[in-house]
């Protein structure tokens, strides 16, 4: 196991407001079984899952109660069993945009949902980015701020970085309900849409503009939320961490997700990273990180569900103040792709924030980066276009033939070309003390560039777009439709 990290020596990422004052261990309440409760994650205006079974559970101190459920024309039943847990099963269905009743009761009480769908469930998971809600974003689509209704086939549930800091009872062991019995699914009209997570909210918009299926977006994101504050502790430990920044290892998993362990969804968007590139030693470990994470997290919901992934944004010139490493952790973001199966990746470099922006850290360009996740999901999910248009162009390999490194390419989609028409710019070679150097390149093939190497110099790595800005003009390498190349790093092999 590698050296134990810890929060003193991995500070996390400034937040919008304030960074939350590092959380101080409370003791653990006493288990308190209610006289009766459906678990917070299940309300009026939901969305299940389609074509999988569906559980809905709840507790009850009274061991042995029947609880029976009916959804539509199908009943249920369950007892409460010795850990005051009860567990209806209903059988898949269909995609439906009719609204439908579910009624959960027993002798000690009852709930009723109305509207409730069957569709697609999403969930949005990592930091700041992806928390940060639609309203600071709504200046760049102004036709989607004046059609902000509640009729559109999609439903929200939200939950918060803010709140889950502010219960310091539910730090240290994973919270058995949602945490705010206020968090509920919501209709995207504007007040519940402008608080939402933008890359949800445009996600689920594109989503049902082209898939005639209802979708449901969850959000358990949390600004400043670094790897290890969302993982569980006992993996943390695993990964070499003991501590975390915001909050203890572990935190925000025992906050805001643990509580929806056993909610069928069919794929999460995951903006994050941005807290790792803090420290070089964390960005370089952030592939097996994350490998570790996605595989945990689908083991213990119990399917393989889709990750779409965000390779980190551009930050201005502040970016050094905060996190000098992010473009190890963009490399390592693409590394994991190879290590993460059913995992795709959206290139966000160039959606960063522009010197006319408001915030550093938080580029309000989301519209743009949820085409791009849209498009991938439909690809990859749907069957609704081609995975080759909706990515960017993938690397393969750089070798050494003669002066110059070929680097190969796949996902070209029709040829690569540059953002601007120029020769090939942002590409640099790593020299065997570590230090970049700015190189030549040209594209020679439909899938290939030639770099130029410096003459005499032991090259370890081809590096692209490896700055923290990351303009066209640091790397305005693309693919026949104008995506941009991801930043990478590639060994350089021998012919």
């Amino acid at each position: 196991m590698k050296e134990l990290i810890t929060a003193e020596r991995a500070p996390a990422m400034p937040q919008r407001n304030s960074i939350p004052e590092a959380a101080v261990k409370t003791e653990k309440a006493p288990l308190c079984l209610p006289e009766w409760k459906v678990a917070g994650i299940f309300s009026s205006h939901m969305v299940l899952q389609r074509e999988r079974p569906i559980t809905i559970w709840g507790w009850s101190r009274h061991t042995g109660a029947v609880v029976t459920g009916v959804w539509g024309e199908e009943t249920v039943s369950a007892a409460v069993d010795e850990t005051g847990r009860f567990e209806l099963v209903f059988q898949p269905r269909a995609a439906s945009f009719a609204p439908s009743r579910m009624t959960v009761a027993s002798a000690y009480g009852s709930d009723t949902f109305e509207d409730v769908l069957s569709g697609d469930v999403w969930v949005v998971g990592g930091q700041s980015n992806a928390e940060l809600a639609l309203a600071p974003c709504l200046g760049d689509t102004p036709e989607i701020a004046q059609t902000l209704r509640e009729d559109h086939p999609f439903r929200l549930f939200t939950q918060t970085q803010a709140y889950a800091v502010e219960c310091k009872q539910f730090y240290h062991e994973p919270a058995r309900d949602v945490i705010n019995p206020e968090w509920r699914w919501q209709r995207p009209g504007p007040e519940a849409a402008k608080s939402f997570s933008a890359i949800g909210y445009y996600f689920a918009r594109l989503l049902t503009e082209h898939v005639p299926v209802p979708v449901g977006v969850v959000m358990m994101c949390a600004g400043g939320a670094c790897l290890r504050e969302l993982m569980p502790l006992e993996l943390a430990h695993e990964r070499g961490y003991t501590e975390g920044a915001n909050m203890p290892a572990g935190g925000y998993y025992n906050t805001l997700i643990a509580p929806l362990l056993g909610l069928q969804f069919k794929g999460q968007l995951f903006f994050q990273g941005e807290s790792e590139g803090i420290w070089k030693e964390m960005a370089l470990a952030y592939d097996g990180d994350l490998a570790a994470f996605v595989a945990d997290e689908r083991q213990r919901f119990g399917f393989n569900f889709s990750f779409y992934n965000v390779q980190l944004s551009s930050y201005r010139e502040e970016c050094d103040a905060h996190f000098q490493h992010l473009y190890w952790v963009r490399s390592r973001q693409l590394m994991a792709l190879e290590q993460i199966p059913n995992s795709y990746l959206a290139v966000s470099r160039d959606l960063g924030s522009r010197p006319e922006d408001a915030d550093f850290a938080h580029s309000p360009h989301k519209y743009p980066l949820a085409q791009r996740l849209a498009a991938l999901a439909l690809a990859g999910d749907y069957g609704v276009g081609g995975l080759d248009a909706a990515y960017s162009p993938l690397p393969l390999s750089a070798v050494r033939r003669g002066g110059e490194a070929v680097v190969t390419f796949r996902c070209v989609n029709g040829g690569l070309s540059t953002l601007d028409a120029a020769p090939p710019a942002g590409f640099s070679v790593l020299d065997a003390a570590g230090a970049q150097i700015p190189v030549q390149a040209r594209i020679t093939a439909s899938d290939t560039v030639c770099v130029q190497l410096p003459e005499g110099m032991d090259i370890a790595e081809v590096h692209f777009a490896m700055t923290n800005m990351a303009y066209a003009a640091q790397g305005n390498l693309c693919g026949g439709s104008g995506l941009p190349a991801p930043a990478f790093a590639l060994p350089l092999q021998n012919d």
